[in-house]
């Protein structure tokens, strides 16, 4: 039996193609195109590459199709971000976010599919005044992004119950880390992390009095997996997040910290998202088990480590 992520060479859905596969779990990863990914080398054998685009209903039939009796679930992950080229473009983002899920979850409705994880955001939240906890802060979306992640949510956890799946959600929280360079991050990580690969003219509008949870991809993926492979949850939604959050001005202070080419970076004053600065994750921990396992120095020194060496592995192509 497999696994099937939707997005799968992506940042995060390749992560969690890593964990899997370290357990000896098959993977089946969907995507618009394949990636050569350092850490995905040597477990070639347990994944299955399936070109494929989520807003094509046909082609995911098709693959449903191929792979019937084989695909044990589902983690879904593809999503346009809260970048400026959202902002710019919001009805092929929010296409995206919404009936891009849409047809997964059909897919595993109409296949009989049994297990379906959507990947979320905190963005759902919107601004709040503390740290959103899954069963006391309901869904209040602050823009059009968290808006469509948010709907997507609803969809998710309708079909499970009107149909049958064993659905869940995971909600997670700016995450970052090995997979992407800086350079090829959101304009957010751009800036803030630009520094670890020598960039030159990085600067945010605003974002000087904000502080955010930002977590390190390697514990959203764990939390992630953790999320999909719990028996019988009493719950179906959980945040996935560092539980403290830091200001910008300090993130991007310790990529140059440790960069091998520092650069600065410019952050204006206010904040930069309509964003609560971390979310609760005691339900996490209660009922699945996790914990950050890096601070947000450890990530950032680990990420500077794996730039360095990209970079270097892209010189010898």
């Amino acid at each position: 039996m497999a696994v099937l992520i939707t997005g799968g060479y992506g940042l995060l859905g390749s992560w969690v193609t890593y964990y899997l596969t370290k357990k000896g779990k098959e993977v089946i990863i969907l995507d618009v195109k394949k990636r050569s990914l350092d850490y995905l080398k040597g477990e070639e054998h347990l994944i299955t590459f399936v070109p494929g685009d989520v807003l094509n209903w046909s082609h995911l039939a098709h693959v449903a199709l191929t792979y019937r009796g084989k695909i044990e679930g589902i983690i879904h992950t593809p999503a346009a971000m809260a970048t400026p080229e959202y902002w710019n473009n919001p009805y092929q983002g929010t296409l995206l976010n919404i009936v891009g899920t849409l047809n997964v979850l059909e897919t595993a409705r109409l296949f009989r599919i049994p297990r379906f994880l959507y990947v979320s955001s905190g963005a759902v939240y919107g601004e709040t005044e503390d740290n959103p906890h899954e069963l006391t802060h309901p869904v209040s979306p602050s823009d059009l992004y968290g808006a469509s992640k948010g709907g997507a949510e609803f969809l998710t956890l309708q079909y499970g119950k009107h149909y049958d799946i064993d659905t869940r959600v995971v909600r997670p929280y700016f995450f970052f880390g090995p997979g992407l360079l800086p350079s090829e991050s959101t304009f957010l990580f751009r800036a803030l992390l630009g520094s670890l690969e020598g960039l030159e003219g990085l600067s945010l509008e605003r974002g000087g009095d904000q502080s955010l949870g930002f977590t390190y991809v390697k514990d959203t993926a764990r939390g992630t997996i953790l999320a999909y492979e719990k028996e019988k949850p009493r719950y179906r939604v959980f945040n996935i997040a560092s539980e403290k959050p830091i200001n910008f001005v300090e993130f991007a202070a310790l990529a140059k910290k440790h960069s091998k080419r520092p650069t600065d970076v410019f952050i204006g004053p206010g904040k930069l998202f309509p964003r609560g600065e971390t979310l609760d994750i005691s339900l996490a921990k209660e009922e699945l088990g996790f914990t950050p396992q890096y601070s947000v120095e450890e990530a950032i020194a680990e990420y500077a480590l794996w730039v360095e060496e990209e970079l270097e592995r892209r010189k010898e192509k």
